[in-house]
């Protein structure tokens, strides 16, 4: 018999709650796409994203906190997720002040996606963390818990916000300059990933020259993470800023998915490197 108090049931309750929020996901985003096609879905999952980075800066914050009644910060936290529909709202509102009514239809399914998401999350918690892990005097944000909360995040960063992103960023790329520009955003989104690479394999070896008793070289390290972080964020920030002053929607809308894809991707790495740290 299904039970949230065995480790098969919870696992198999967040593979249900996780399917249904994508479902809830993908009416949302088409419903968006009817009324405004390709910008009317980038927005959509880009509210989403907002509402995910939202839940995880809730998350790493509360964890510094020790409170004595658990369940009490429980629903705090369970509210602080809530608050992911405010883009939504706010988007609803602005559109609304325009005349743009058919707005609703996809608000209430991002509604509908975050509320499901961080509740089904809030339920696991207490089961993973609350009613067996830890008492009620003790500090509910510890490291089991934001392991939980994390390994439910990787798979709609790392399994869905990083493909629409990158999907949306070459698709518009493809629209803008054909083949020129799908094989631009194609070395752009690549772009990121290669410089954390070399980040790392530098950062290693000296490391290793360290623990060897040579000398180190701390600039070479600092000019390797400077690298990484120009080439996660200037590329496609440019082409955001050059579309945003050229008032070119499509190359403004190509930077921005451009910059959601590459951060997707550099989030759903940090959260599986926070849950494999130990390992």
């Amino acid at each position: 018999m299904f039970s949230l108090e065995t480790s098969l049931g919870r696992i198999l309750f967040a593979v249900f709650a996780q399917i249904v929020c994508l479902m809830t996901a993908i009416f949302g985003m088409s419903c968006a796409g009817e009324r405004d096609k390709w910008r009317g879905i980038i927005k959509f999952v880009s509210c989403l994203a907002v509402s995910c980075v939202w839940l995880i800066t809730g998350a790493a914050s509360f964890s510094y906190f020790v409170f004595s009644r658990s369940l009490l910060w429980l629903a705090a936290h369970t509210a602080w997720g809530a608050l992911g529909v405010v883009p939504f709202v706010f988007s609803l509102f602005k559109t609304w002040k325009k005349g743009e009514t058919a707005v609703w239809k996809e608000t209430v399914w991002g509604v509908m996606t975050v509320l499901l998401f961080c509740g089904s999350l809030s339920v696991l918690l207490y089961y993973e963390c609350v009613a067996e892990a830890v008492p009620l005097s003790y500090k509910l944000f510890h490291e089991k818990c934001l392991e939980v909360i994390f390994l439910c995040l990787i798979p709609p960063v790392s399994l869905f916000f990083t493909p629409v992103f990158s999907i949306s960023a070459l698709v518009l790329g493809t629209l803008r300059k054909k083949l020129s520009g799908f094989l631009k955003n194609l070395l752009l989104l690549a772009a990121a990933p290669g410089a954390f690479l070399a980040f790392t394999v530098t950062v290693a070896r000296q490391l290793d020259k360290i623990h060897s008793g040579q000398p180190d070289n701390i600039l070479t390290m600092l000019a390797a993470a400077v690298s990484w972080l120009m080439f996660m964020f200037l590329p496609y920030g440019f082409m955001l800023l050059r579309g945003k002053k050229e008032k070119d929607k499509m190359k403004f809308y190509n930077g921005l998915v451009g910059l959601e894809a590459v951060n997707s991707f550099m989030l759903g790495l940090f959260l599986l490197a926070y849950i494999c740290r130990n390992r």
